[in-house]
């Protein structure tokens, strides 16, 4: 399996540290991680040894399957040279796609190029995508790819957790960019404020720290807005059961970790109507929508959950329910495992 670091910010490493503490051991699988950071040297340093690593196990004949995870842009051009190596050599590869700006990538390339995307898709022996309604987007770019279906996992109780609501706080979990509207969030703050002065809002992630701090400021809000950084592990959880709302005003996304998360922990989402979005929460039942960029209905959105506490507990109820149904561990990883079982008996079974 190959993809970035599990020690890099992010939600597709937080998908693969999932994978790696759960599942990795029951297939014998082996992790060789594409990227670590940023820095173009840094990039071409860890890309030159991973391309080392893989060839060395195609010529010794040690590699079954290539599972590769990608994104976009410079993560489509790292994965799709594994997967030619991969294919070079006779051994199936999935290509795991985790980014909700592919098809925008798509439309933006040159044909030569969107030849070249075609054909990583064709000759993956599988294609996984996190949504249905990606599923029929990569459909429409390589009718000929085999495509499937498989959320992202997450640990879930067996039962709802309570609600702790000792104060309104609201939580954002991502990097700070526009794509994930964190500007569009701040403009918003004055206006739960007016209704709601004693809100207090969390703004957890890397990126533009010093842009968010300064607009905070020049909106006169910043004394009700906390900047922690990037949180994982039990400084994620203690924010999230800390949380009386999660917000995620993002502009695209496949299948944000942050919501199923939150939703696992029984926190009310707010979130935009984008990528896999609509189909996580169910079109509004399992959380409040917004078109992106959509500042009043925003704020709009969030005075109304913290400020109802049978609304809360309805999407609560709903959220819940939806994520231990289908993207529970044990889900996802049945899905993986029947996957797994049938491209290695489909590759056996080739004279």
């Amino acid at each position: 399996m190959i993809g970035p670091s599990p020690a890099t910010p992010g939600g597709m490493s937080a998908v693969l540290r999932c994978y790696r503490q759960v599942w990795f051991s029951k297939w014998g699988i082996e992790y060789l991680s594409s990227y670590e950071g940023h820095a173009l040297p840094l990039q071409g340093w860890v890309m030159g040894g991973v391309l080392l690593r893989l060839l060395t196990r195609l010529l010794l004949d040690r590699v079954a399957l290539v599972h590769l995870h990608s994104a976009s842009r410079g993560s489509f051009w790292r994965k799709s040279l594994l997967c030619w190596l991969a294919d070079a050599f006779g051994v199936p590869y999935v290509y795991h796609l985790h980014s909700g700006e592919f098809p925008a990538f798509y439309r933006r390339q040159p044909a030569s190029v969107r030849k070249w995307v075609r054909r990583t898709l064709r000759r993956a022996a599988c294609v996984v995508v996190l949504t249905e309604g990606w599923r029929a987007a990569l459909a429409t770019i390589e009718p000929g790819a085999r495509i499937e279906v498989v959320g992202n996992p997450v640990s879930v109780p067996k039962s709802l957790p309570a609600e702790r609501f000792a104060d309104r706080c609201v939580l954002f979990l991502g990097r700070f960019d526009e794509k994930k509207g964190i500007f569009d969030l701040v403009r918003a703050v004055p206006k739960v404020l007016e209704a709601l002065p004693d809100t207090t809002f969390v703004l957890a992630g890397d990126g533009r720290h010093e842009e968010v701090r300064r607009f905070a400021r020049e909106l006169g809000v910043e004394k009700r807005v906390r900047l922690p950084g990037w949180l994982d592990g039990e400084t994620k959880e203690a924010a999230l059961a800390a949380a009386s709302v999660v917000v995620l005003p993002s502009y695209c996304e496949g299948l944000p970790v942050s919501l199923l998360e939150a939703m696992a922990a029984g926190v009310s989402v707010v979130a935009t109507r984008v990528g896999g979005i609509p189909e996580l929460l169910r079109e509004g039942e399992c959380g409040m929508l917004v078109e992106p960029g959509d500042v009043v209905a925003l704020a709009t959105a969030l005075v109304e959950v913290l400020k109802r506490k049978e609304l809360r507990e309805r999407l609560r109820e709903n959220a819940f329910a939806q994520v231990r149904g289908a993207y529970s561990e044990e889900v996802v990883f049945g899905k993986l495992d029947e996957l797994y079982r049938g491209l290695l008996e489909e590759e056996a079974s080739i004279p």
